[in-house]
């Protein structure tokens, strides 16, 4: 076969991967945990570990079974069939039963469900077995421990910001001194800047205490940023579960990819460890297949350099302050008449985007040098 004529950049080194962590103990094990609501099923056989004392987010669109699990854990509802065990103890399956209220967990939902006729000192009692002087001095050891001055007590939560509000919610759920915490959405109504406060805020306070988190969100960026491990879920199932840094640069299928963030996806042919396309010659790690197949770059690892050995030209462009997205179609690649055709040789012309800081330098008709750094991830072809 004849091989692009633009030449192939070179292969940049492999990630480096972080040594195996001592090994630590499953607190939570779901094991083939199916339900349905009449005729829906909305979990279909879905195999979940959380370690003692780690985060973990399942993220996923609206619809997929997040919520259903996460209340499946928490006990609100019961498998068809499969089994929940924490810390090795089986509470939920065929022969098992622990009612929500046994078992050591607890919940944060999106609104923090605080009683609105209560203070927010008498909020944060509702949950601990003590009164009388024992229960205010927890009460501000619980607020200080969520980043809040203990005079907060005696506010009502409508004289609280969304942020404090849920940070209160939190400290009513620690109170009860969970070995799980699960938190459902809860940064999902509040404005972005507080959000990303809050949800520092909020993990800080559970790595401190060491407790077991499972947040279920919508939200890529607030999964990837949050959790040690990332499940994703889609349709009932979870596609993948891994790290951040695994599930977004190694996705496991093309939906995967697309769900995470922005994906350049390009046509292209794999032989042995390079896929042949109109960037190049792009190194891919343990390719799963060969022939025709779909490439994944991730848009920051397209960049403009001086010099670099692709071409294209800025189609348009998005300013969100911090970086601008780039569309830049790329330029056609020559072929040689007096060669014979080959099906394979990459064309050109596709529209890709990329990210860059300078808006001024990628405004529409320019004509950009382009390079790739790091690896693709390649999925089979399906039309």
């Amino acid at each position: 076969m004849t091989t692009p004529r633009r030449p192939a950049p070179a292969a940049s080194p492999a990630p480096a991967f972080a040594p195996d962590a001592a090994h630590v103990t499953d607190h939570l094990l779901v094991s083939g945990v199916r339900k349905s609501f009449g005729a829906t099923e909305v979990l279909k056989g879905v195999d979940l570990t959380v370690a003692q004392g780690r985060t973990t987010a399942i993220v996923g669109a609206s619809g997929s079974g997040k919520t259903t699990l996460l209340r499946l854990i928490a006990g609100f509802e019961a498998p068809d069939a499969g089994s929940v065990a924490l810390d090795g103890v089986e509470v939920a399956g065929p022969s098992a039963w622990l009612p929500a209220h046994k078992r050591s967990i607890g919940y944060v939902a999106q609104d923090g469900a605080l009683f609105p006729h209560l203070s927010v000192g008498q909020n944060i009692e509702f949950g601990l077995p003590v009164r009388g002087r024992a229960a205010a001095s927890r009460v501000a050891e619980l607020l200080e421990m969520v980043s809040m001055d203990p005079a907060y007590a005696k506010r009502r939560p409508s004289q609280l910001s969304g942020g404090q509000q849920q940070r209160v919610a939190l400290a009513r759920a620690l109170a009860r001194q969970p070995e799980l915490m699960l938190l459902d959405e809860p940064f999902s109504a509040l404005d972005a800047g507080l959000r990303v406060a809050t949800r520092r805020a909020v993990s800080k306070t559970l790595s401190d205490a060491g407790v077991t988190t499972i947040l279920v969100t919508h939200d890529q960026a607030e999964a990837l940023s949050f959790a040690d491990q990332v499940a994703v879920m889609r349709d009932g199932r979870l596609a993948q579960i891994g790290s951040p840094f695994v599930v977004y640069t190694r996705p496991s299928d093309r939906a995967t990819a697309e769900f995470l963030g922005d994906a350049v996806i390009l046509e292209a042919w794999m032989e042995g460890s390079l896929a042949l396309c109109s960037l190049g010659g792009i190194p891919v790690r343990r390719p799963s297949v060969q022939g025709r197949v779909h490439l994944m770059l991730r848009p920051e690892q397209i960049r403009i350099a001086e010099g670099g050995n692709i071409h294209g030209r800025v189609v348009d462009t998005d300013y969100f302050g911090p970086e601008t997205t780039v569309r830049i179609q790329l330029a056609p690649i020559a072929v040689d008449p007096s060669e014979p055709v080959d099906p394979h040789q990459p064309v050109g012309g596709e529209v890709i985007s990329i990210r860059h800081w300078n808006a001024m330098l990628a405004r529409p008709g320019t004509q950009l040098s382009l390079k790739v750094v790091g690896e693709g991830v390649v999925f089979p072809w399906d039309g």
